[in-house]
């Protein structure tokens, strides 16, 4: 028996840093409610709840690899997926687990009701491959505030982010990283959206869930 539970203690030190993956956090300023989404990518192919658009041979693709989803640009200029919620939200949060192994950036947020997902966003949260995360104005493209977590590109790390009223609160791998307050944050939430540009990025883990109605 001594000899089994030193194996296994061997083999968790032995784990690479790149695969091990940090435990789910607490939100900081919502008491979660209700669970809009979630999704562990578990199975063989992506749940066809997720929408992209799917261009061919030379368009992004989204398999399922070792159990995360891999968003892979491919030959297009960025790879984009989205999901719409069962009921919208205002006040909600998104907990995943992002690794930017391979490309520039990887962004996620919330998109408003309307007919284009991808137009109906005003801010969005980019975790990039030199260790930042950014809250970006998406009309202006305008960084509203950054902060360096150095993890690095190759490694997971859990980002948490909230939106409250006017305020956002980032947490990355248990530890607050950015506040910030901002109108572009307040208004229905109908979905998630995530993009990536420049080449490569894995997802797990995305969890949502609206603010508890008091």
């Amino acid at each position: 028996m001594k000899t089994v539970l030193l194996s296994l203690l061997v083999l968790a030190t032995a784990l690479p840093a790149a695969d091990k993956k940090p435990r789910a956090m607490r939100t900081k300023d919502i008491r979660a409610g209700e669970t809009l989404l979630a999704d562990n990518f578990e199975g063989e192919k992506l749940d066809p709840k997720w929408t992209f658009n799917k261009g061919g041979e030379f368009g992004a693709k989204f398999p399922i690899k070792d159990g995360a989803l891999e968003m892979d640009q491919g030959g297009a200029q960025g790879a984009v997926i989205w999901r719409e919620f069962p009921t919208p939200a205002q006040d909600a949060s998104i907990q995943l687990l992002v690794r930017p192994w391979a490309c520039k950036w990887l962004a996620f947020g919330f998109y408003a009701p309307g007919d284009r997902p991808g137009g109906e966003r005003q801010l969005n949260i980019a975790v990039n491959n030199v260790g930042g995360v950014v809250i970006r104005d998406v009309k202006s493209q305008a960084a509203l505030k950054a902060a360096k977590t150095n993890v690095p590109a190759d490694e997971w790390q859990r980002v948490c982010f909230e939106s409250k009223g006017d305020k956002i609160t980032i947490q990355v791998n248990d530890r607050v990283v950015l506040e910030y307050k901002t109108e572009l944050t307040r208004g229905e939430k109908a979905g998630i959206l995530l993009n990536l540009y420049g080449g490569k990025a894995s997802v797990d883990e995305i969890e949502v869930k609206a603010a508890a109605v008091k």
